[in-house]
């Protein structure tokens, strides 16, 4: 995984958080610190349908933790979501899955090395 979270701290109190492979393995409090999210991209490079999972949680269990927010991407495809106002979180994890359970861990079969790319601006 490369996740990489970068600040605009001289022009902007936004963060940019980036998961290039984001999969079934929980990338678990990506800010570090408490925020709101305005806008999630996801572009999905495998052929399937696949979900993103946000859980507002210190510590994730795939398959047990259940997510707080499920987001359906399909396949080949970018999709934006944009939250004017915000959505507060405490904790900024997520994870990507085939299926939309909001406690499904299952393995995202990449083809031919296609991947799940997220991109969140967050404060």
């Amino acid at each position: 995984m490369a996740t990489s979270t970068t600040k605009f701290e001289d022009a902007f109190d936004y963060k940019v958080v980036r998961e290039t492979v984001c999969n079934n393995t929980a990338i678990v409090n990506a800010t570090s610190n408490p925020g709101s999210i305005y806008s999630i991209s996801l572009t999905n490079g495998t052929t399937g349908e696949v979900h993103f999972k946000f859980f507002d949680a210190a510590t994730v269990t795939m398959g047990t933790t259940v997510a707080d927010m499920v987001l359906r991407i399909a396949g080949s495809t970018t999709t934006v979501y944009n939250i004017p106002d915000g959505l507060e979180f405490t904790n900024l994890s997520f994870a990507c899955t085939v299926s939309q359970n909001p406690s499904d861990n299952s393995a995202i079969t990449a083809n031919s090395g296609a991947t799940v790319d997220v991109k969140i601006i967050c404060t």
